[in-house]
């Protein structure tokens, strides 16, 4: 039996809950490549991502049958896969180099934020020339949406060293684009 287009992620997790098996398959089919991709970005080795992105999926599938109450499966299923991500480069000795001084950061963004607007091949590349922790720092802030404070507590650090790291590889992203346009 083929399932329903129009079946929203609650509803199918309820049906998950009653050994419905196409039905979680069903979800990954919907957020396996978002998954993946957070879990890449942090962890840069693919096949490193895809090993995780099936514990990610399991873990997931836990959470289902064990009758936790996801309320938007998609956020809930990237920040499982961050957290596994984070586990996996502290349990394989790739630590997180956090620079502890913090400056004065408060000055205007805004002027930055145009140059955010370059094509995002060269964003993407800048990106991944980063450093490990201001890399790891920029995918969970602005590709994963996750709060500064969140992020902190994540990686074992304060939120002045994530604003501060945040600030310092945005700096460091600019400085790569417009070497790229000069």
């Amino acid at each position: 039996m083929q399932l329903p287009k129009d079946l929203d992620d609650q509803e199918l997790m309820k049906r998950c809950r009653q050994g419905r098996a196409d039905c979680f398959s069903e979800l990954y089919r919907r957020y396996k490549k978002a998954v993946f991709n957070t879990i890449l970005r942090l962890v840069t080795d693919f096949a490193q991502a895809e090993d995780l992105l099936q514990e990610v999926f399991i873990a997931l599938y836990q959470e289902i049958m064990k009758g936790r109450q996801i309320e938007h499966f998609g956020g809930f299923s990237r920040r499982v896969a961050a957290n596994r991500s984070i586990s996996f480069l502290r349990q394989h000795k790739r630590t997180l180099v956090f620079e502890d001084e913090h400056e004065n950061i408060m000055e205007a963004e805004a002027e930055d934020e145009g140059l955010f607007e370059m094509r995002v091949e060269e964003v993407k590349k800048a990106i991944s020339s980063l450093p490990e922790g201001f890399r790891t720092i920029v995918n969970l802030y602005v590709m994963e949406g996750l709060p500064q404070e969140e992020i902190a507590g994540l990686l074992g650090i304060s939120h002045a060293t994530v604003r501060t790291q945040y600030h310092r590889a945005k700096k460091k992203i600019l400085s790569l684009l417009q070497k790229e346009t000069v």
